[in-house]
């Protein structure tokens, strides 16, 4: 038998539940509640507090949104136009053919930007070393904890600067080989065409290193530390341990860290070539972002300079893309 009951919590019903000692005709009967509609309930409070926290951040959003998609449109409306500035003439696809026949190498340009994105995973995989030493505690871990983070507080142009000085040729990097016994060693680091792009690459590794390490740290301490214990017991060595254990599990940091420096690779690296090399030697260190602000800047030519800006967009989209789904890949096995 069931009966109705109300009460301040919401509707409810009384469900006869016999008493599990005695099940038979003269049980003795026990009145349980059972809830009615409670799921609905919090479905609805559910809806609602998404409704509102929707109407919270739609502000933001449209702001944000104009902010990125409005110079977006922009940039990519003038790329099909010459534009001096002031007025624009509509050219089609004029702007993206002369980049093949312009008088800067787009193939040069464009093997820079490729040099950066495959030095990206030496810096990181340096970076998971330092940060896994450092999770260890291996031999000056606290102190080195310190430093790690010195590079993410100094901007580009301050770092920029300090590498122009110190790779020059009368700067620090030769009077210590030249101290050490390794005259002969010694280079233009920056005026060598060969050697120019390597150098900017080490500047940039260094850059980039401590906010890396951080990502990595972060990451390793969401590693459960019974997990390094048996692997040592197991008769796993440190290379093994970082290899088969700590790899897996980070992943997802990698892919992260992998992002981050790819963007700053494409983006924040300006201020490097700005300070040490300008694109030189010839266009040995110029890269799409600096080419863009060569083109308008310096030449005026911002309808080439905005396409451009939409094939390093473009790059970016499908590089980003690519890491992504091989992250939410490796992240589903």
């Amino acid at each position: 038998m069931t009966q109705p009951f109300s009460g301040s919590s919401g509707a409810a019903t009384f469900t006869d539940v016999a008493a599990p000692e005695d099940r038979g005709p003269a049980a003795e009967v026990q009145r349980v509640p059972r809830r009615v509609g409670a799921r609905s309930g919090s479905s609805a409070t559910f809806r609602r507090r998404a409704q509102t926290g929707i109407l919270f951040a739609l502000p933001a959003t449209v702001l944000v949104a104009g902010i990125m998609l409005l110079p977006l449109f922009q940039a990519a409306y003038y790329s099909f136009t010459t534009w001096n500035g002031l007025t624009s003439t509509y050219v089609g696809f004029s702007s993206y053919t002369q980049l093949f026949f312009h008088t800067v190498s787009i193939g040069q340009i464009v093997e820079n930007n490729a040099w950066v994105v495959l030095s990206i995973p030496v810096g990181l995989a340096l970076a998971l070393v330092a940060a896994f030493l450092t999770a260890t505690r291996a031999v000056g871990w606290k102190l080195f904890r310190k430093l790690v983070f010195f590079p993410v507080a100094l901007s580009w142009v301050v770092i920029g600067i300090v590498f122009g000085a110190f790779l020059a040729q009368d700067g620090g990097l030769n009077a210590v080989m030249r101290g050490s016994g390794l005259a002969r060693l010694t280079q233009d680091w920056l005026g060598s065409p060969a050697l120019a792009m390597p150098a900017l690459l080490v500047t940039f590794g260094w850059a980039m290193f401590g906010i890396n390490t951080i990502i990595f740290i972060s990451g390793l301490a969401t590693i459960p530390p019974d997990l390094f214990d048996a692997a040592r017991v197991d008769g796993a060595g440190t290379f093994r341990v970082l290899l088969h254990v700590v790899l897996p599990l980070m992943r997802r940091f990698v892919g992260l860290a992998f992002v981050v420096t790819l963007i700053s690779g494409f983006t924040g690296i300006f201020g490097l070539i700005y300070v040490m090399t300008s694109g030189g030697p010839g266009f040995s260190t110029t890269t799409l972002e600096f080419q863009v602000y060569q083109e308008a800047f310096s030449l005026g030519n911002f309808g080439t300079a905005a396409a451009l800006g939409m094939v390093l967009f473009a790059m970016m989209v499908v590089v980003t893309g690519v890491v992504g789904v091989i992250s939410g890949r490796s992240s589903s096995i």
